[in-house]
């Protein structure tokens, strides 16, 4: 009976041990992906703005976090969700 104890003790410390560690790897693989899409977003706004001689545009956007979202969504760069 005692064995079953600590078997079962052990295999609910295994498990709680995996998904601790299943959350940190997924969380650690999310903000990655949030920061490489944030990473190609500016750079695509930025591409347009110089594309179109718009300098004074970039130079406020690099600035102005609000205004830098506004752009974003002008541009059809920024759906709702990223907008929040």
């Amino acid at each position: 009976r005692q064995l079953e104890l600590e078997r079962a003790d052990a295999i609910e410390e295994g498990l709680e041990q995996g998904i601790k560690q299943g959350l940190e790897q997924g969380l650690e693989q999310g903000l990655e992906q949030g920061l490489e899409q944030g990473i190609e977003l500016i750079n695509q706004l930025n591409q347009i703005l110089l594309s179109e001689g718009k300098y004074d545009e970039l130079q406020k956007a690099s600035n102005d976090k609000e205004y830098q979202k506004k752009l974003l969504a002008e541009y059809g760069l920024l759906n709702e969700k990223q907008g929040e």
